[in-house]
């Protein structure tokens, strides 16, 4: 033990002065997959004379670049709020955006356009777009507001137009844009989560974007994240064609679905948290799940872990970590497992400070922030601004505190970290957030609690 230790640490100097830490890095690169899994550790060197010793472990999956010619075809269900408060500009910019998509979907795409106001009806079943472009927008541009919002109903008929289609040959995928809060057959937050929880177990997710001030933004981050879709705040309505495009052309570029991430550590070594997500853990085997991964696109977790004082000095692989997915071009199964994640020992505790990898310190601070933001938001709601104001102000000194040792590629991301809470901090002066700043911070919370950046 005492032999491979000393090799371990003598990898370990020389690596200390460059940027990264790069011996303690595992990347498995192969330009045929469709995934890379990278794996890093906040702190390369623990004290040997420690009681016990917490360390923030990165994993991060990454889409490789696919083929320009080749993607997965789409099973899509637009699902359009046309209710009374969607009247003039939002209805015909909403309206305007589905229309671009059409043009950019290929003959052997499916869509569904479903819409709801106090009841649903599908404006086109589900099938083949094939040469039907013209005709399509046709239907959107006749689409004209109604009365009430039959959210839930809307959602679920969207879900019944993919199983239409249904299959692992395609990505399944229903849109809904709303503006306003449910107020027609179920409306619980928790009612319409179950939904969102259901329609994944079958193999679709909802993407869900919420128009301007009024709808009920909880509800909407819970369906998007039932099923790991995403989640758009639209502030303004003149953005919906780029949110359009910016999901289709994720759509378009995903290379891998149903992807398990596992984590198993050793005894001795107890995972404590995923950063940026609520709830503690219970055991030392821990898994996440993300439904689809695009091309270029890199989703990221931070795993807090104790290393406890009696395996301290003893244990140096704090952490094996694998991926399982299937490739969206072939939907062929495959596993691969990471370099095992490494710690060595020291007792000089200036050679430990500098190990520490500071890019990976204040990444884990700023996802770190985001279930404390959360938190704030839900004092706020209760009415207690004073505990609010508290955790803010505690979150803006850690994030300045992280800030400052932070390298520059950090800083700016921590720079607008600090900025969304210095502006809710000043406004719960008021006593309240605004519907608008509770709708920012949620959406910038929800977006790094989802690895969605």
């Amino acid at each position: 033990m005492e032999m491979k230790r000393s090799l371990i640490l003598s990898a370990l100097i020389p690596a200390l002065a460059v940027s990264g830490n790069p011996f303690f890095t595992a990347t498995l690169r192969a330009s045929e997959e469709s995934l890379k899994l990278t794996t890093a550790v906040d702190r390369p060197l623990l004290h040997e004379g420690g009681g016990e010793s917490k360390v923030v472990i990165k994993i991060e999956v990454e889409g490789c670049r696919a083929p320009q010619k080749a993607r997965t075809p789409l099973n899509l269900a637009i699902v359009l709020d046309r209710s009374g408060s969607m009247s003039g500009g939002k209805l015909e910019q909403a309206k305007q955006a589905a229309a671009l998509l059409v043009d950019q979907l290929d003959r052997d795409d499916v869509l569904s356009l479903v819409v709801y106001e106090s009841g649903v009806e599908v404006v086109r079943p589900a099938a083949r777009v094939g040469e039907q472009h013209r005709e399509i927008k046709r239907l959107i541009e006749r689409i004209e507001t109604g009365g009430s919002t039959a959210l839930y109903g809307g959602v679920e008929e969207g879900s019944r137009q993919l199983r239409e289609f249904l299959g692992k040959e395609r990505i399944n995928r229903v849109m809904l844009l709303s503006d306003g809060i449910a107020n027609v057959g179920p409306s619980d937050n928790r009612d319409i989560a179950d939904l969102g929880t259901r329609i994944a177990r079958e193999g679709m997710s909802v993407t869900t974007i919420g128009l301007g001030s009024d709808y009920n933004e909880t509800l909407m981050t819970a369906l998007a994240e039932a099923s790991d879709a995403n989640y758009y705040y639209v502030a303004d309505i003149e953005k919906l064609p780029e949110v359009f495009e910016n999901e289709l052309g994720e759509l378009k570029s995903i290379v891998a679905r149903d992807i398990i991430i596992e984590i198993r550590c050793p005894e001795g070594v107890r995972p404590l948290r995923f950063l940026g997500r609520p709830g503690e853990l219970k055991s030392g085997t821990e898994t996440i799940t993300f439904a689809t991964l695009s091309s270029g696109q890199a989703r990221e977790l931070y795993l807090e872990c104790l290393v406890s004082g009696t395996a301290l000095g003893k244990i140096n692989e704090v952490a094996q970590v694998s991926v399982k997915y299937a490739d969206a071009l072939s939907n062929m199964p495959v596993e691969k497992n990471a370099t095992p994640v490494v710690v060595g020992y020291t007792k000089d505790t200036e050679l430990e400070t500098r190990s520490i990898d500071k890019g990976i310190a204040a990444e884990a601070a700023i996802f770190a922030n985001a279930v404390e933001t959360e938190k704030a938001i839900a004092l706020a709601d209760k009415g207690d601004a004073e505990g609010s104001r508290q955790l803010l102000d505690t979150q803006i000194q850690k994030l300045n505190e992280a800030f400052a040792a932070a390298p520059a590629a950090q800083q700016m991301q921590l720079s607008k970290e600090i900025e969304a809470v210095t502006e809710a901090r000043e406004e719960l002066n008021g006593d309240q957030l605004s519907k608008e700043q509770r709708k920012r911070l949620s959406s910038g919370s929800w977006m790094l609690r989802n690895s969605k950046r």
